[in-house]
Parts: structure tokens; sequence; C-alpha cells
């Protein structure tokens, strides 16, 4: 996890306990973070899919939230396959 300005970079191997700390770190923050972008290594995979569901949280409390993978509706996590969700606005 690093925050740079307004951007927000994370881990897509991030743990249920760093998820933990993540929630309580944007818990007052969100209002200042205008965008996130998740980082992944070539053999990247996530963890946990806490992650996921607390980022389609901070995106529904701040809909002008920027969430780079949200934009493309899907996500190849390679051996779990694809990962796909609707968006209503």
């Amino acid at each position: 996890m690093c925050i740079d300005g307004d951007i927000l970079e994370l881990d897509i191997e991030m743990d249920l306990e760093e998820v933990k700390a993540l929630q309580v770190f944007v818990k007052d923050r969100l209002n200042y973070i205008e965008e996130i972008s998740l980082l992944r290594s070539e053999t990247g995979l996530p963890v946990t899919s806490a992650l996921f569901s607390l980022l389609f949280c901070m995106k529904k409390v701040k809909p002008s939230l920027k969430i780079d993978f949200m934009n493309t509706l899907s996500l190849d996590l390679e051996s779990f396959g694809m990962m796909y969700w609707n968006t209503h606005e």
C-alpha cells in the first residue's frame, strides 16, 4: 500500500490483515482519495476476496472514486479464471 498525493496504490496480494488495516486507514481519508490503482506482479494473484469487497464498498460510498480495474468490468485472475461484475449508476 502506497499513497502518492490523491492516488492510493494497492498490491493485489494483500492478505486479510492488510485489508483490515487498509479499511481502518481509508475510513477517515476516503474524501481525500481520488483514485485507486491495483498493482500486480506477473504472478500476483489475490489472497483474499476481502480486498475486492472493500474496493466495491468504497466505490459505492464515493461513486466519483476512480478504480482502474473496475472500468474494464472484468479481471483476469489466471488460474482462478475471469472475474466479472456489473455496474449500476
